[in-house]
């Protein structure tokens, strides 16, 4: 796994939190896989951190978009990262608070003219001093990227926007989020949107070796305990998955596995005579047949 320095070797602004910092850049070094997006956020890290220093000591500099594509399948971390830059802007002394608000189009367009202008300002005021985070972004324009004239709703939300944008470039840092395909004709059908996301960070599927160890890490994360034949099942059963159908969730389908298989645990607990009394060990452990009923197998 691809590693971000705990320790930064970017000059600190003042501005800095060094120990919020180094605890959220070891929180993505922990993060599993996305070993190209780790290496590209050192260099955001660092514009980021220089630009933040400049405007400490007043220094001008020409105008810098640190607006953000993230193009990738669903269940790849976009989200968990969109929350993760809020946090590190606002280390670096770059945003004030560092929030993160989650949207999509269905919180961004309104059923009359006029309303999706009102609901992006809202949105955009709630995301001031962090981060907009809007998932599947290219519904703006209809869900397939291309900005159809008919799509008034749309259009209004994506102009507003544009405008928001400009206005509070040193306040806001939108992150626009979605597959890859739709998200490039997104952009390349309006130029306003071309100039202002000049950045783009791509996550790509998990291969089944990282999926096995998020599921393992979900099992350690909540204190559950995995025997060698259960172990063998989750592998056998993340392999069986197939990777490459369209709708594929990544960790999102693992998170999912994993959480069908805790009430099965718990039944089979609370159906053993004399529950209350097994050991730690007993009560925590998952087993193969556990997971083979989970599985469907």
């Amino acid at each position: 796994m691809g590693v971000i320095p705990t320790s930064s070797r970017i000059p600190v602004g003042k501005r800095a939190d060094n120990d919020d910092l180094g605890k959220v850049l070891k929180e993505i070094a922990d993060l599993i896989g996305m070993d190209n997006i780790k290496t590209e956020l050192n260099q955001l890290i660092a514009l980021g951190r220089v630009i933040a220093l400049r405007r400490e000591r007043d220094i001008p500099m020409e105008k810098v978009s640190l607006h953000l594509i993230f193009t990738g399948p669903p269940g790849t971390g976009k989200t968990i990262m969109a929350r993760k830059i809020g946090s590190l802007f606002k280390a670096i002394g770059l945003l004030r608070k560092g929030h993160c608000i989650e949207v999509d189009r269905s919180k961004l367009v309104g059923a009359h003219l006029g309303a999706a202008g009102q609901l992006v300002r809202e949105a955009v005021k709630d995301a001031l001093d962090g981060v907009l985070f809007i998932d599947e972004a290219y519904a703006l324009a209809g869900g397939t990227g291309d900005l159809a004239s008919s799509d008034l709703f749309g259009n209004e939300a994506i102009q507003t926007l544009l405008k928001m944008m400009e206005d509070y470039r040193d306040r806001l840092v939108v992150i626009a989020a979605g597959y890859p395909g739709p998200m490039r004709r997104f952009l390349e059908n309006n130029p306003g949107l071309r100039s202002r996301f000049t950045r783009e960070l791509q996550f790509h599927s998990y291969e089944y070796e990282v999926l096995i160890a998020i599921f393992r890490f979900m099992t350690q994360e909540g204190k559950y305990l995995l025997d060698a034949e259960g172990e063998r099942e989750a592998e056998k059963y993340i392999r069986s998955l197939d990777h490459k159908r369209e709708d594929f969730g990544n960790a999102r389908d693992i998170r999912t596995f994993f959480e069908r298989i805790l009430p099965i645990q718990a039944y089979r607990i609370a159906e053993t005579p004399g529950f209350e009394t097994m050991s730690n060990e007993e009560l925590l452990t998952i087993t193969a047949d556990d997971i083979r009923t989970a599985s469907g197998g």
